[in-house]
């Protein structure tokens, strides 16, 4: 076992490595490009971060709860303490608001439920639970249960493993190794991580696994996959042997979520050597009073220094630890929801119709007068109970047209906070009332997240309670698979379900 001021050290090396590598990664947070990043070129900043903010309101539960925490008591705190949030935290907020608890509010209509908005919270518990790495699994799922589901929930048991057995045993290889021992077999988590030690026990040179991995996994539409981001952080811990810069600046350099990947690695690296794993020069770049956005900064007793950190977390470690189960914690079993049991949260009709088969300016005049269409219309109206409209089923269309009323009778947004999002895999138009207020033909994979959006745009569009408008979406060249999403929110980020698509 580690000494006490060992574990100390680790403690405040985790969060200072999280901080000082997370800023170093911030400024190219999604880009689809390599970057070419030298050590003279780095741009720190002192900045608020999700990856160690939401982590601090995790305290409030933990010291209330102890090892009695569940995924509903979490839900709870993250009602109570987080107002808004962006792709997965607005989706598990939303469910959250309207019933439905952790593991459903993961669940239920999440696109972002592989993000990387879990795994970037695994430090706590690898900290709390150091030596147990079943416990710090077992209490990273439950975390990750509340906004995340399958590999996102993986993501960050995978992680928290591997942190809680690097602090006991000091080796970044075993460590991984181990939590990848961890995964189910069928994952994909477990598939794509066993490529990277594939490489790494092989003949592959860095090049040749750098340029592997940009070829084949570097592209997923949506740049905070979790998977394809352990990926880079995996390979570039097994290579940079230690090298805190080196080992950064390698993971950087694939893009895509470069501040949590940097900050994840810059975490574990802190968990396996303690401070000394920082260059000296850097020491002084991470400011003890931390960075930390109003919402949390104003929860009674949390934390404001880096040194009021780690204080607590030794203290809770060592109250935590007597209170674990004997018996070996379970690893991760996926939330299925029975027949019946989730709420319907969303519901819109469309009138989808194929332009070179249906008239549709026909169909157009009889929504806008009374949103109602003739009975032979009536068997092209769909229902969907999800904001993500599949429509693969409509195969090989040259275009497509979804036709549905805007009825704004319950909106409570004000005008200039309300944002309309429409977004699909395939090129496409936007009409309301017969104005075209979007053209976007960037045949992207869409990615509906207001702040980031990816085939197509979102964008303030003021309507008032009571409104109703005619809505045209049309989209071109569609092929199968094929996905569209089309709704509003509001500035913060959030959904808005005071606005219906409906057809009588």
């Amino acid at each position: 076992m580690i000494s006490c001021a060992e574990y100390k050290d680790k403690v405040r090396g985790c969060w200072f490595g999280k901080c000082l590598a997370g800023a170093i990664g911030m400024p190219y947070e999604g880009v689809p490009f390599t970057v070419t990043l030298s050590e003279d070129e780095l741009e720190l900043a002192n900045v608020p971060n999700d990856d160690l903010e939401l982590q601090l309101v995790w305290l409030e539960a933990v010291e209330r709860f102890g090892t009695a925490l569940t995924s509903q008591a979490l839900g709870d705190i993250w009602l109570k303490r987080i107002p808004s949030g962006c792709d997965e935290y607005s989706i598990a907020l939303f469910n959250m608001r309207r019933g439905v608890m952790p593991p459903a509010s993961g669940y239920l209509n999440n696109y972002f439920c592989d993000g990387m908005g879990a795994t970037i919270r695994s430090e706590i518990w690898a900290l709390l639970f150091a030596g147990r790495p079943d416990a710090a699994g077992y209490f990273a799922c439950r975390d990750a249960e509340v906004d995340h589901h399958g590999d996102g929930v993986l993501g960050e048991e995978f992680m928290a493993y591997a942190e809680a057995y690097a602090v006991e045993y000091s080796n970044i290889e075993s460590a991984l190794r181990y939590a990848l021992d961890m995964m189910p077999e069928q994952s994909r988590i477990k598939r794509q991580l066993k490529i990277v030690f594939d490489m790494y026990d092989g003949s592959a040179t860095d090049e040749e696994a750098r340029s592997f991995l940009l070829m084949n996994y570097q592209t997923h539409p949506n740049f905070t996959d979790c998977v394809m981001n352990l990926m880079f952080i995996v390979n570039g811990l097994l290579r940079g042997k230690g090298d805190f810069i080196k080992t950064i600046l390698d993971i950087v350099s694939y893009g895509r979520d470069t501040d949590c990947t940097a900050a994840t690695a810059g975490a574990f690296l802190g968990c396996v050597y303690g401070m000394k794993v920082f260059p000296e020069k850097y020491l002084g770049a991470v400011e003890n009073e931390l960075a930390l956005s109003s919402f949390v900064s104003d929860i009674p007793g949390v934390p404001l220094t880096l040194d009021a950190l780690t204080e607590k977390i030794v203290l809770l470690h060592e109250k935590l630890i007597p209170d674990l189960s004997a018996t070996k914690y379970p690893a991760y079993i996926p939330y299925k929801p029975k027949p019946g049991e989730l709420p319907q949260l969303w519901k819109s009709s469309f009138l989808i119709l194929d332009n070179d088969k249906h008239d549709v300016e026909t169909a157009k005049k009889m929504l806008a007068e009374d949103g109602k269409v003739s009975p032979e219309y009536a068997p092209f109206v769909r229902e969907f109970d999800t904001p993500y409209l599949d429509l693969s089923s409509y195969g090989n269309v040259r275009r497509l047209s979804l036709l549905t009323v805007i009825n704004a009778e319950a909106l409570t947004i004000p005008p200039d906070k309300l944002v309309f999002m429409a977004c699909a895999d395939v090129g496409l138009r936007v009409f309301i009332d017969d104005v075209r207020v979007l053209n976007n033909h960037s045949r992207h994979k869409m990615v509906p997240a207001f702040h980031r959006v990816q085939g197509g745009a979102a964008f303030n569009y003021p309507l008032k309670c009571g409104d109703k408008k005619l809505l045209h979406v049309e989209l071109f060249h569609c092929t199968a698979p094929l996905k569209a999403c089309i709704m509003f929110g509001n500035t913060a980020n959030d959904l808005c379900d005071g606005i219906k698509f409906t057809i009588n």
